[in-house]
């Protein structure tokens, strides 16, 4: 396993626990509301890609997910999910097979964030659609993130984070267009996040954002 799936794989049910302090419970929901701005049911059969320990899919419905963390999956299970070991750039589904993805703060911690974009887009059937949510890098949020990276936190000193030019650029490269965005964590800052509604479009300065995307 890479470092963060391996910190993930050993940390994950005090990192699932994480999600009841008042903190994640906040975040948590915020970050959700956004999501669902722009997630469809009609996206299906869909895919977690970094499904992690499952809180996302669940709550989205969401019935299947990879991730590399064995560990993190054991709970994703108790979720009742169907989940597989495997790394978001070596996908084990068949070329256009599925209607939808979702990649939530899981390519900042993927070894090459372009393979596992084009490994989504492959897995997609055309019209098919992604959605990226990550903490852009350029913003309070992401720049918190970063100093923990510096100070070698163990779940962010293997990070990678990106603008949403970056972001938007990937997309593109992998043969993804971009059809709609949502935005939080606008308000609220490190340390003291607040319940505020998720934003259609691109907020400067939003901690959390959400990108769609389609596959032609």
């Amino acid at each position: 396993m890479s470092e963060p799936a391996d910190i993930f794989d050993s940390e994950a049910e005090h990192y699932d626990r994480w999600f009841e302090t008042p903190e994640g419970r906040v975040l948590f929901a915020n970050e959700l509301q956004a999501i669902r701005l722009l997630w469809r049911d009609e996206f299906r059969p869909a895919l977690e890609i970094g499904v992690g320990t499952g809180r996302f899919a669940q709550a989205l419905g969401v019935e299947s997910g990879i991730d590399p963390a064995p560990g993190a999956l054991r709970l994703a299970r108790q979720r009742g999910l169907r989940v597989e070991v495997a790394c978001g750039e070596a996908l084990p589904f068949a070329s256009g097979s599925l209607a939808g993805a979702l990649l939530l703060t899981t390519l900042c911690f993927a070894a090459d964030a372009r393979t596992l974009l084009r490994e989504a887009a492959r897995v997609l059937r055309p019209g098919g659609h992604l959605l990226v949510g990550d903490i852009p890098a350029d913003s309070p949020w992401g720049r918190e993130y970063l100093r923990k990276k510096a100070e070698g936190h163990p779940y962010y000193r293997s990070a990678r984070f990106y603008t949403v030019d970056n972001l938007m650029k990937y997309l593109r490269e992998a043969g993804f267009a971009p059809v709609g965005f949502a935005s939080t964590l606008v308000r609220s800052r490190p340390g003291a996040p607040e319940m505020e509604p998720a934003r259609p479009g691109l907020v400067p300065d939003a901690g959390f954002v959400c990108i769609l995307a389609q596959k032609p």
